[in-house]
């Protein structure tokens, strides 16, 4: 009893109780139990606290950790304001209806007439809202911490109206993500200054389709009056290639939904821009060497169960889950389609009223990056 007092008397001396640091190791521990919402709030609490939110060892357990349990992002337009939900990907589907419960994310609200999702990249959707004024503004938000982040003003360049369609590109090597437009220009997030630069060359672009980031290349459809062409804009050294389409691939590029398929970019396609119960097969077209031409399409019959499936209700193709399941959705459910079984699954959205009208989309493989959180600050 006499030595415990004596310490206690030690640690006394000075009128004040003496704080006992936690290592770090246990706060990075701690930091990585809630949701990645919360780990953003820390950086508020102290300098301590934010200068270890932002340590890129932390960054790499957040991405390991989710990148081994990625998500369904489902996005809603609800009035003046964006809703977000998440569920993890189901695993061993059969073939009879289910139901997933969703994680509601924070809403976004926006003030605008209309709104475009161009794209998912690590974890950042890109959107293009049309405000008010009828003027294009351009915002990066991140559906998992509710942060969203407008960008500057469009430098306009010399002969060219300001349409600016948008695609965001991701670098895995330097770990950064550019947000690329049709001026040409670019903008690279989280280096501390959002600003607008010009890029030397000067290509072609008039696309209409979202774009898919492969290996730090963002491939993406370009058409002008004379030829159609794949537009591949290399994120790191911000360049630019274009491979010119012909013979079959031509419309198909153009009618389709690009994929990644084993690090070559792919293309699901059907008939019209949506499938419904009329729908008789789905195409996977892969291109193997875009030089040479050299490219891969095969065609999937959809079984006799697809119209019993399917009933009214008109799906987009949203991508490819592994190398073998088809995803498909509306507003209300996911459907896995199995090219190599014909196994068709269904899986019921709870958790969301939503009318067939609404304005949505869904990503694949949705994960959370801590380190792209810090864009916003």
């Amino acid at each position: 009893m006499k030595s415990k007092r004596t310490k206690r008397a030690k640690t006394l001396s000075n009128g004040r109780e003496k704080s006992v640091p936690i290592p770090t190791d246990l706060i990075i521990d701690i930091f990585l139990r809630p949701p990645l919402k919360s780990v953003a709030r820390f950086r508020c609490v102290s300098m301590l606290w934010a200068s270890i939110v932002a340590l890129p060892y932390l960054t790499k357990l957040f991405t390991n950790r989710d990148s081994a349990h990625p998500q369904l992002l489902f996005v809603y337009r609800q009035l003046d304001k964006l809703v977000f939900l998440s569920s993890p990907q189901p695993q061993n589907l059969d073939e009879n209806s289910s139901y997933v419960a969703v994680k509601h994310l924070p809403r976004i609200p926006f003030h605008c007439s209309s709104c475009y999702v161009s794209g998912l990249v690590q974890g950042l959707l890109s959107l293009r809202v049309i405000s008010k004024r009828m003027q294009p503004v351009h915002i990066i938000c991140n559906p998992s911490t509710g942060q969203a982040l407008t960008l500057p003003k469009i430098k306009r360049m010399r002969g060219r109206l300001i349409r600016a369609r948008n695609l965001l590109g991701y670098d895995p090597i330097d770990n950064q993500s550019r947000y690329f437009l049709d001026q040409p220009q670019v903008l690279t997030l989280g280096t501390g200054e959002l600003k607008w630069r010009r890029i030397k060359c000067s290509p072609p672009q008039n696309y209409f389709q979202p774009g898919k980031c492969i290996n730090g290349v963002l491939y993406y459809p370009v058409r002008t009056p004379k030829r159609d062409m794949i537009g591949c804009f290399h994120v790191r050294s911000e360049t630019f290639s274009f491979i010119e389409v012909e013979g079959t691939l031509k419309g198909e590029v153009f009618s389709c939904t690009l994929i990644n398929y084993n690090g070559k970019l792919g293309s699901l396609i059907t008939r019209y821009c949506f499938v419904d119960r009329a729908c008789r097969s789905i195409k996977l077209l892969v291109i193997g060497n875009f030089e040479k031409q050299e490219s891969s399409k095969h065609e999937y019959v959809l079984p006799p169960m697809w119209e019993d499936v399917v009933g009214r209700a008109e799906l987009r193709l949203v991508g490819l889950v592994g190398t073998n399941e088809v995803v498909l959705s509306d507003p209300s459910q996911v459907i896995y389609y199995n090219i190599e079984t014909r196994g068709v699954a269904k899986v019921a959205i709870q958790g969301i009223e939503a009318s067939p009208e609404c304005e949505f989309a869904t990503f694949l493989h949705h994960i959370e990056d801590l380190k792209l959180a810090q864009a916003f600050k």
